[in-house]
């Protein structure tokens, strides 16, 4: 009778070791545990956030003869001082998967496993994840400037005659000769800023004639337009040398986040219309933007259920994503930017031992 008790219970050892998965340990293992091999490691995945954002600058340029327009053109609202100011244009979010390293487990095969190559399999399998996700950004500098108000440049030098009598004498008689003498100078830069006020007064008696039809030529219509179009494109250039120009500029920024379920508003970055974009926040709280992540389900009941029936299973760890509100808070205000499937919300199962058919390749990556 004892053989007989012997037998089946050794049979049945040999058929738990054949079938059976062995444990699974979570890293960091204790130093009193040995994992047997062969075996492999494998992490949960979370969820990322690719955080596109577009930054307008704006730069308010002095121009080169502002300090002539009031007085020359009777221009009150110009430009006084070179200025720079930022605002945020657009933000989009993108979602896409990494491994957590916080989550890192290892497994011991059963014999079953080893039987049938399961390492191998696996790894096949998940040669390429399914969860990589990869992007080219290229970025093009430019030069935002006009042409006309860059390169710009009066001529400088100038022609003055002087006329006065020379004393000569001409066939022995003493004679007040009168002589002129040419001389170049270079002009200051009142007397180029008269040169551009004259230009645009001519600009705009010249567009008068126009509009007024006082040139004896006849023109079509798309001609008349064309010329009228040209002049004021003209007097808007030189205007803008007295009253300087605006010219904005968009610049992207892209970074990465982690949504955190123990944080509801996680800071990303500031945008202070003075120095710009910064991926920390700022002292100023009106700069600072943040996200906000709202899951759709209730977490407590399914946490609750979690661990009444995950208390005594020891097998593979996996957690499936759960859709989570995303949207974004500046100075108390949302703006809602998606629905998205976030790792981070969703509650860590545990499978009993034994799940040997189990594709944990789908639920984590591999190594």
């Amino acid at each position: 009778m004892i053989q007989k008790l012997l037998a089946l219970f050794f049979a049945f050892f040999c058929f738990f070791d054949a079938y059976a998965q062995k444990n699974v340990y979570q890293l960091p293992i204790s130093s009193d545990v040995t994992v047997s091999n062969p075996s492999f490691f494998y992490t949960l995945p979370k969820t990322a956030f690719k955080v596109d954002v577009v930054i307008t600058k704006t730069s308010h340029i002095k121009g080169i003869y502002a300090d002539y327009a009031e007085k020359l053109l009777g221009v009150t609202n110009y430009c006084k001082e070179n200025e720079v100011s930022y605002h945020l244009k657009s933000l989009s979010v993108t979602p896409f998967t990494v491994p957590d390293e916080s989550l890192q487990f290892v497994v011991e095969l059963s014999s079953k496993q080893k039987k049938k190559n399961f390492l191998q399999t696996l790894y096949n399998q998940n040669s390429s994840s399914p969860f990589q996700v990869s992007s080219t950004l290229e970025k093009e500098d430019s030069d935002i400037l006009p042409d006309f108000f860059k390169n710009y440049a009066d001529i400088i030098l100038q022609q003055t005659y002087e006329t006065y009598t020379e004393t000569q004498i001409i066939d022995g008689v003493v004679t007040q000769v009168p002589v002129t003498q040419t001389k170049t100078t270079t002009k200051s830069l009142s007397q180029q800023a008269q040169d551009a006020a004259d230009y645009i007064e001519k600009i705009r008696k010249d567009r008068y004639d126009i509009l007024s039809f006082t040139q004896e030529v006849t023109l079509s219509k798309e001609a008349f337009k064309y010329l009228v179009n040209q002049l004021n494109e003209l007097e808007k250039k030189y205007l803008e040398l007295f009253i300087g120009i605006t010219v904005s500029e968009d610049n992207l920024e892209t970074f990465v986040v982690y949504p955190d379920p123990q944080t509801n508003l996680l800071p990303i970055f500031s945008v202070s219309s003075t120095s710009g974009f910064n991926t920390s926040v700022s002292s100023t709280i009106s700069d600072n933007y943040y996200l906000k992540n709202t899951p759709q389900n209730t977490i407590r009941l399914m946490k609750n259920f979690n661990e009444m029936n995950n208390s005594k299973n020891s097998g593979y760890r996996f957690r499936k994503s759960i859709p989570v509100l995303v949207s974004l808070v500046h100075n108390e205000e949302e703006e809602l930017l998606g629905l998205f499937p976030v790792y981070q919300f969703g509650l860590i199962e545990t499978l009993p031992a034994g799940s040997d058919g189990f594709d944990i390749g789908k639920w984590g990556y591999i190594y």
